[in-house]
């Protein structure tokens, strides 16, 4: 393991040394934050390492709150599952329950990971007085992290296309995994965003501290400051988090930092955003631009996908564009999934004005996002029979409503409007049956008129008034059908 995780950190659930869920011997802490601990277990079966992640709960949750939160946490245990098996760059889950503990203590077990995260990796670097990697470098090991979050945004799940958002996209949440004498760059706690913020709205907390465990406030877009200015998360808050995280790589620090003051005023002031040149990194005029569009403050002005930014970087490293959209897709469209909560296209967003956020006193203490992988390739001996729950985000946007229409008795299914028949206007519905009765009277008439002219009928087999007529009495049938038929 890195030094991250052999620092020894205190055991608040007093598990150390006990057997949980029947399989993991539990031997030490290796991380702990504001939202959970991060244990080191030894899989009695597989004879492997795992990581505990346990996640801290408030204490006056009531029963129904409880079963509320650990359905919510389950879906999103059997999202990352599902996600992982796709994507091998996702960490995966082994296991999801309950320790046995007085209280309750939900945890996802994950295979162990070991190598360091993406800020170990640059904080090592200018420990030892080296310079922060070139673009060039820094686009290798960032961009697995690219691929995966892009892939996720356009995800294809049981033949419908879902967004999934990771919400929390930083370097501690990167990890510069070893397999095999090789680096591997991994991505954590897909998910796990999203739980931190149903735990505090379950609870009906409202104070700004559990506000705050949401998100990451020294890499949290605007929209996750002051949602109520611009907006809810979408993808467009993962190219946030992706672009300030390679800045981070380019320039060897945190591009944020400060208290919550100061890290707010960071996020959102228009004026001088965080890009790699306005942080002292020496970059070319397109590679700025790319960064400046990634990190604008509107949600409605930034770089709307994951391969939207990419490409513009590698083809301002003169590099061929590596992530393209999976045909099918659409950046701003999702199927309907089962569901309560959907995440669609861009935000109807109100035109920025001064955020009404007031920062809380303190911040929580940020998690140290210590994850696991190893010589682990087994499932779990009991997996969890998971229902197909996929939880994405809500959108502003709006959409069509939808109306019932009946099929058959007593069913109902609901569409769009777009999927219903459009309307016909006057021309369109009665051009047809118009030209039949026209071309009746110009039959009929060129008969007649030939008599008047001649004295004698036309020389035909069949008089044109025969046929004349059949084509009139046709034509009007069809206007009486289109009269009535909407």
């Amino acid at each position: 393991m890195t030094a991250q995780a052999d620092i020894q950190h205190e055991d608040p659930f007093g598990i150390v040394g006990t057997v949980q869920a029947r399989v993991f011997h539990v031997e030490k802490a290796v991380a702990e934050g504001g939202f959970g601990v991060v244990y080191r277990a030894q899989h009695e079966v597989f004879r492997a390492p795992v990581a505990l992640k346990c996640l801290k709960l408030p204490e006056n949750l009531t029963e129904e709150q409880k079963t509320e939160f650990l359905e919510r946490f389950r879906a999103e245990a059997e999202l990352l599952f599902r996600l992982s098996a796709a994507l091998p760059e996702v960490v995966r889950p082994l296991q999801f329950g309950v320790l046995d503990t007085a209280s309750l203590v939900p945890f996802l077990a994950l295979e162990w990971l070991e190598g360091q995260t993406l800020d170990g990796f640059v904080a090592d670097r200018a420990s030892k007085g080296q310079a922060p990697i070139p673009l060039s470098a820094a686009l290798d090991v960032v961009g697995p992290v690219a691929r995966v979050l892009s892939r996720a945004h356009q995800f294809s799940d049981r033949g419908k296309d879902v967004t999934i958002i990771h919400r929390d996209v930083k370097p501690e949440n990167v990890f510069l995994a070893e397999v095999d004498g090789e680096r591997m760059t991994r991505i954590l706690d897909f998910g796990i965003a999203r739980v931190r913020a149903a735990t505090s709205a379950i609870a009906g907390h409202a104070t700004g501290t559990d506000v705050l465990k949401a998100f990451s406030p020294a890499y949290a877009a605007p929209e996750q400051w002051s949602p109520e200015t611009y907006g809810g998360p979408g993808p467009w808050t993962d190219v946030y988090g992706l672009a300030l995280t390679l800045t981070e790589v380019l320039i060897g620090r945190a591009p944020i930092f400060g208290d919550l003051t100061a890290m707010m005023g960071a996020a959102l002031d228009p004026e001088l955003r965080p890009t790699p040149r306005n942080r002292g990194a020496k970059v070319t005029d397109n590679v700025e631009r790319a960064f400046q569009k990634a990190l604008a403050v509107d949600p409605r002005q930034r770089t709307q996908t994951i391969e939207g930014f990419w490409t513009q970087l590698e083809i301002a490293a003169g590099r061929s564009p590596s992530i393209t959209r999976r045909l099918g897709t659409s950046p701003s469209l999702l199927s309907a999934v089962p569901t309560p909560e959907l995440e669609l296209a861009l935000p109807d967003i109100a035109p920025p004005s001064a955020p009404a956020v007031a920062p809380p006193a303190q911040a929580s203490p940020p998690s140290a996002g210590v994850h696991m992988v190893a010589p682990l390739r087994e499932r779990a001996p009991a997996p969890l029979e998971l229902a197909p729950v996929l939880e994405v985000e809500r959108p502003v946007a709006s959409r069509p409503r939808p109306v019932r229409r009946d099929v058959g008795p007593g069913a109902g299914v609901w569409v769009s409007p777009r999927d219903r028949a459009p309307t016909r206007s006057f021309a369109e519905k009665f051009s047809g049956p118009a030209w039949l009765i026209v071309l009746a009277l110009a039959v009929g008439g060129a008969e007649i008129v030939w008599m008047r002219v001649t004295g004698e009928r036309l020389n035909l087999p069949v008089r044109p008034l025969y046929i004349a007529g059949p084509l009139g009495i046709i034509g009007l049938v069809l206007v009486l059908i289109r009269l009535f038929e909407d």
